[in-house]
């Protein structure tokens, strides 16, 4: 995702959370206060982006090891894939 596709995703969920009822933000009108948590949020996107990253090809890695590699795109591929990247989240983020 490019770096303008973040930051307009964390403007958007900054403007989204600061209408949510319930939810106080001190001094959102305040820009560098908007600023700090845009930056924020965009820290986690982009950290989030490089998890997915690194999951993505640590799953194909592992399918690519298997003696009979089921071909990509496959209805077996895509169990296989699903299967072993939720096991690759346990294990990463120890669920």
């Amino acid at each position: 995702m490019s770096r303008e596709r973040l930051f307009g995703l964390a403007e958007r969920i900054v403007s989204d959370l600061a209408a949510v009822e319930g939810v106080v933000i001190r001094q959102i009108a305040d820009e560098k206060v908007r600023t700090h948590l845009r930056t924020e949020i965009f820290r986690v996107l982009e950290d989030e982006g490089r998890l997915e990253e690194t999951v993505d090809q640590e799953v194909r890695k592992t399918l690519g090891s298997y003696s009979r590699p089921a071909p990509e795109g496959s209805a077996e591929w895509e169990v296989l894939y699903n299967k072993t990247r939720d096991e690759v989240y346990k294990r990463r983020l120890r669920l």
